[in-house]
């Protein structure tokens, strides 16, 4: 059985999704995962084998988390990691991973297969739950053109991809979308989802990264550690590399190579996305949230986010709280990182 994750940050988005049902007749895209990798109840009557059903599952800081899934024999399930994480993950009892996992990190878990994973950061992972029905059905309009759904999702490992990454990244946009049209843009997402996961060669990066000179793991989790503990501090390249024993230009490189972004880019999205938390859970001004972000002022936050996300942060925070009217967008991809 799974261990139950209830925190504040869950409760609000809880209530958050409540909003919406109340202004559309139809429950939200992206459903509230109480129970990690399980559906929801209320996804019970959503997966067939045309649709997917699409949850998510979040942790706050705190003390380690260690959950796990029951065999269930009916799903294939996808996890997508959202944000940066490190994560203790264990598969059929052998630990597949140990240390931290980038955004577009995905596991995929074949029926009936047990899972468990021992978090010790902050999180947010997106789970799709696919019937083998449909995903046999693609591989068959695809007429070739995939590759065979089992030999494609056996191999338990973690790789990354940035492709799902952005991929995933709109389909939680979209979620406040309950209506015919925000569905059927779902279910389109979706299916690409599917197509990337079963296009033969497709460049799935393992782990961090196959690029040349990684920074090793211990590196790399003291790093974001680093990051995670100064987001609303002054701090530069020097200071991230000095907390991973590297030079400047030593760790820049290697920092690049293993998660596909620079410092500074990781480093402001990690911040957007922490303003976003704000912004959505908390009653704090935009400046409140922008100071608390590390940022020097309205203005230079309000062009970040905007640049990242694709509007201000007060029509963000609207937006997502239920309260005006929904625009489909989808968050645009840092520029500097590629």
């Amino acid at each position: 059985m799974t261990t139950r994750a209830s925190n504040a940050a869950l409760a609000n988005e809880a209530a958050g999704f409540a909003a919406d049902s109340r202004t559309t007749a139809n429950h939200p895209v992206v459903l509230i995962e109480q129970d990690w990798r399980c559906p929801p109840p209320s996804a019970a009557g959503s997966v067939t084998s045309d649709r997917i059903a699409v949850a998510r599952w979040a942790r706050e800081p705190g003390e380690a988390l260690k959950v796990s899934s029951r065999c269930d024999d009916r799903f294939c399930i996808v996890g997508i990691s959202l944000t940066p994480a490190t994560v203790r993950f264990q598969h059929g009892g052998n630990v597949i991973w140990d240390g931290p996992v980038m955004p577009g990190s995905i596991q995929i878990t074949t029926p009936g297969e047990s899972v468990s994973a021992s978090y010790s950061t902050s999180c947010r992972v997106m789970h799709l739950f696919i019937e083998p029905n449909l995903l046999s059905k693609r591989y068959e309009e695809a007429e070739g053109g995939l590759q065979e759904p089992l030999r494609s999702i056996q191999n338990p490992s973690i790789f990354r991809d940035v492709a799902v990454e952005r991929l995933a990244t709109a389909l939680e946009e979209v979620n406040p979308v309950a209506d015919a049209s925000g569905r059927l843009y779902a279910d389109s997402i979706c299916d690409a989802i599917i197509t990337r996961l079963l296009t033969p060669d497709a460049e799935l990066t393992p782990g961090a990264a196959r690029r040349a000179s990684p920074l090793p793991k211990w590196r790399l989790r003291r790093a974001l550690d680093f990051i995670e503990a100064n987001l609303a501090q002054p701090i530069g390249l020097a200071d991230v590399a000095a907390s991973a024993g590297l030079t400047r230009m030593h760790f820049a490189a290697q920092f690049r190579s293993t998660t596909g972004y620079s410092p500074h880019a990781y480093l402001l999205r990690r911040r957007i996305e922490h303003a976003q938390m704000l912004l959505r859970s908390t009653a704090l001004s935009v400046l409140d949230v922008a100071v608390s972000c590390g940022f020097g002022s309205h203005a230079h936050f309000t062009t970040v986010f905007g640049r990242m996300v694709g509007e201000s942060p007060n029509s963000w925070r609207t937006r997502m709280r239920g309260e005006g009217p929904v625009v489909i967008s989808g968050s645009k991809e840092l520029k500097q990182n590629k």
